[in-house]
């Protein structure tokens, strides 16, 4: 008798088993789908958050640049040495300084390469000519990214300070501008978060994906952004991801 029920009892207990498995999955299935919702909804708050910020923190970003490059202005002169110049330069952790008269011709700078050429003369220093002319009284370049770093270059020239008509240049490099570019604004949405500005991916938590890749190369077509669901594989993973566009960012949150 025993024997007999064996193999119907076995049949009847894995049914049980297989109908509870699926049962699970469903909810799991469903929970995951909330949960990839509460992501995208706490992600969107996020990059909203930072362009309500970004005239603000590009504003206060500017104004102590200019502080900084006037202040360093006042202490300079026609009599600072060469040396002394050297030793500005590395006490605010400057890469080069540049003092130009009402010519526009480099009287005095460090590192020594340019002087006595004229601003004009120069590829990376031209720009602030205007401030010689009298156009501007300050003026600052595109902070540029330096490769392998959270750093970014930039120049900025203000009126010289010792009471000579011409212009004072400083160049230097800084991580105060990462928050500025949204640098780090995908480490603030949460895990398997993704964001573009544009095409381009300002900065992402899922592993694989670099700054700068555009959707193409992820294999993310722009209908994809449409519908708002998709499935995508990056790397040897594949993800269920949701997005959702702001204006000019896109936020896709991935699982």
């Amino acid at each position: 008798m025993k024997k007999r029920f064996t193999a119907p009892l076995a049949i009847a207990c894995a049914a049980v088993m297989g109908v509870t498995a699926l049962a699970g999955c469903a909810g799991s299935n469903g929970s995951s789908s909330k949960a990839l919702d509460a992501s995208l909804a706490y992600a969107k708050s996020q990059v909203s958050k930072f362009a309500e910020s970004e005239i603000r923190l590009s504003a206060t970003f500017a104004d102590h640049a200019f502080s900084q490059a006037n202040g360093i202005a006042m202490l300079l002169s026609d009599k600072t040495t060469a040396e002394e110049f050297e030793k500005i330069a590395r006490y605010f952790y400057l890469d080069s300084i540049t003092v130009a008269d009402e010519s526009g011709t480099i009287t005095a700078c460090y590192p020594e390469d340019d002087k006595g050429k004229t601003l004009k003369q120069t590829e990376d220093k031209k720009t602030f000519n205007r401030i010689v002319k009298g156009i501007t009284v300050k003026s600052m370049t595109d902070p540029a990214p330096v490769e392998g770093s959270d750093a970014y270059s930039l120049m900025v020239g203000v009126q010289r300070a010792d009471g000579a008509a011409g212009a004072v240049v400083v160049g230097y490099q800084t991580e105060a501008y990462a928050d500025v570019a949204g640098a780090h604004l995908a480490e603030t949405c949460g895990a398997n978060t993704i964001v573009l500005r544009g095409d381009a991916v300002l900065g992402a938590t899922v592993s694989g994906v670099e700054k700068g890749a555009t959707l193409d190369s992820l294999g993310i077509k722009s209908d994809d952004i449409a519908k708002g669901d998709f499935n995508v594989k990056i790397g040897d993973k594949d993800f269920h991801c949701k997005a959702e566009k702001l204006d000019d960012f896109t936020v896709i949150c991935a699982e």
